[in-house]
Order: structure tokens, then sequence, then C-alpha cells
């Protein structure tokens, strides 16, 4: 358990709640809370004035204000995610955005928990159990081990903090021009080596140039799970990465079938019911393995007792066995959750919440200076 949750059962802790200095405290967590909706207002605003500058295709500055004070939406969820500026307000209100879902992780999410997801190699430590391939930490290799690790297998180098796919490489030896060159890379930029495994064939078949892996979102706490959503992601235009962020694809998976029943989108909210690349069909793939991957997050989940949210992602390997590619403490409702079928999650979220954790947790996203008791997370 994390530390944290232990010392606030205590009866030291219950005391201290009551003294002035923790109002203080959660006051100042409030102040916290106030500080970064400020900052989010000022950056999201400048980049949406700069796109409506440059003839924005939809709606208006002044709407995208309004939506912005009400909703904490960017501008790529208001002009394509969700499409706000053809929506009325009782529509745009169905939508948690992805503002508003940080909000609700800072509360909630314990230290130790985002620690270990943040952390790659603390992540792959903790979940041994689930990640078969092999992985090296450049920066602890000499040259002739990191050759070796690299003629062993294709390799996969990412940043240890990295998000969103940035900064990632493939690396194989018989592309490997200068090795002195490719080893200061990765041994300078401390980046981590993982050998490249492979998807089975029917999911390798939809892009061949990319892990295409499937990104489970689970709500639990202690014997309590549910996948409350899950999304099909595939690399494009050649890439070896499958984040959207970096031209991929994606496509919403029922959690009840594991079948994919609409197109995918990409950023722009371009639809593809056959991949653009392969002309694979995406409308009415299976995923292998389904149960299997779902019995996996399960087990993963309880790993961290504490562990509140996670978006999982994963693959189903050539032998059949699940992989686990990487973990996110704070995944991303505005993706594959929502932006598909433009319908909002957010009386899902209220109702699923409820069942798991016992709290509204839509009462986290509104700051208040009257109730301080919902910052307690942040302290």
């Amino acid at each position: 358990m994390d530390p944290k949750t232990t010392l606030r059962g205590s009866a030291l802790y219950q005391a201290f709640k009551q003294t002035p200095l923790y109002d203080r405290l959660l006051r100042w967590a409030w102040f916290q809370e106030t500080r970064i909706r400020e900052e989010e207002k000022r950056i999201f605003t400048r980049e949406a004035e700069k796109h409506f500058r440059e003839n924005a295709p939809h709606g208006s500055l002044a709407d995208y204000k309004k939506a912005l004070r009400r909703h904490r939406v960017t501008y790529q969820e208001y002009m394509y995610g969700y499409e706000y500026w053809k929506l009325d307000e009782a529509a745009r209100d169905a939508f948690v955005s992805r503002s508003e879902m940080q909000c609700i992780y800072r509360k909630m999410v314990t230290r130790e928990v985002r620690q270990t997801f943040r952390d790659k190699t603390a992540f792959l430590r903790r979940f041994e159990p689930f990640v078969h391939r092999e992985w090296r930490r450049a920066e602890e290799l000499s040259l002739e081990e990191f050759r070796a690790f690299v003629e062993a297998h294709d390799v996969i180098a990412k940043p240890l903090d990295g998000t969103c796919g940035e900064g990632i490489f493939k690396i194989s030896a018989e592309k490997v021009k200068d090795w002195n060159a490719t080893y200061s890379r990765c041994h300078d930029n401390k980046l981590l080596l993982e050998e490249c495994v492979r998807a089975c064939e029917p999911i390798e078949r939809l892009h061949p140039a990319s892990l295409n892996t499937i990104r489970v979102v689970t709500l639990s706490q202690g014997d309590k799970f549910t996948v409350f959503g899950a999304l099909l992601r595939m690399g494009a235009h050649g890439s070896v990465i499958d984040n959207t962020h970096a031209g991929g694809v994606f496509a919403p998976i029922n959690p009840d079938t594991g079948r994919i029943e609409s197109p995918a989108i990409d950023a722009h909210n371009h639809r593809y019911e056959r991949h653009p690349d392969t002309d694979t069909p995406i409308v009415g793939f299976t995923i292998p393995h389904w149960d299997q991957i779902v019995e996996t997050c399960q087990k993963a989940a309880r790993v961290m007792p504490d562990l509140r949210f996670a978006g999982w992602d994963l693959c189903p390997l050539t032998d059949g066995r699940i992989e686990l590619i990487e973990g996110n403490h704070a995944p991303d409702f505005d993706g594959g959750l929502q932006a598909p079928l433009k319908v909002g999650v957010k009386q899902k979220l209220k109702d699923t919440a409820e069942k798991i954790f016992g709290i509204n947790v839509l009462e986290l996203i509104k700051p208040t200076s009257q109730t301080y008791n919902h910052y307690e997370g942040m302290l």
C-alpha cells in the first residue's frame, strides 16, 4: 500500500485533520488547482487564437472561449475530437475533456502510482510477470554490450519518461552504419532499449511496420475491477509508432465482445473503415485473445492495490502470450473512448466510478473555495 494512504488511515493523521494547519494546506492545494486552471486557459486560448487567425474551418473564437470556460476543452477537442462547434450546450456537457480528467487524476492518483508509471524501467520491474521481452538501459551498457543486444534482435529505443510516441526509433543491426554514433545517441540520452516483439498475424497485418497495440482503460480498487473502454491503435504511413500523435489511427473496441464496430479515426478526424496503408478491413475486426487480454489487465491491476485508473497497452504475440508494453496512470478519454463515435462518456464515468470508488468523481472537476476536501489527494 502507498505509504501516504497508510498514513492517512492512522489516528495521528485523523487528529491532524482537525488542526488549522491542515485547513491551510487544503487551501494551498485548492489555490494550486486554480492556478493550473488559469494557466490552461491562457495556453489553450493562445493556441485557439492562432488557429482562428489562420482560418479555422468551423466555429468561432468567441464560441470556443465559451466552451473553454465551461468544459476546459482544447482547440483540437473543440474542432475535431468532439466537434463542439456544432453541438448545443446539453450535447457538449455529455463529454469529459482531457483537462477535466487530469483534474480528477490529480486528486485520486497516489504518488507511488504516478512514480511507477512515469518511470518506464520502474514500470517494467513492477509488472515483470506480464513482460516477456528483453530490455536494457543504454546508460548501463558498454559499447560491446550494446552491440550484442542489438545484434541479438531488433530494438526499439525510447526516452525513459517520454509520452505520445515522442523520441522513439527502431534500431536494426543490419542498418547501423556507425556503431559508436548509435551507441552514443542511446547512452548519452539514457534511452530505454526494448527487444522488438511481433504481434500475432491478424494484428500485424493491419500495419506491419509498427507494433499495433490494444489500449485498455480500467477502473479498479481492491477487488473491484471493470474495463471502461478499449481501442486498437495502429501505425500508419510506414511509421514504427502506433501512437495517434505520431500519425497513427485508432478504433474503439466493444469491451464485451472485443470487436471493432465503427471506423477508425486519426487526430484530424479522418475516418477509415479500412486501413489507409494496407486496405485491411478495420470495421468488423475482432481482437484475438480478447478474454485473455482482459484477464491480464485485471491481474496487472491487482499488483498495485491503490491503482484506480489505468490505460494498459498490450499486444497478443505470435505465440499467443499477452505482452504488456506500457501503462498510463492517467489515460486520455479524448481519443478512442469518445472521439470516434462522438459520444460522450461523462455519465458513464460518473456511474462506473460510484460503483468502484463510492464517490462522484465529477465533483472533483470544478474547484470551489467552499469544499477543500476534494484536494486532499494533492497533499
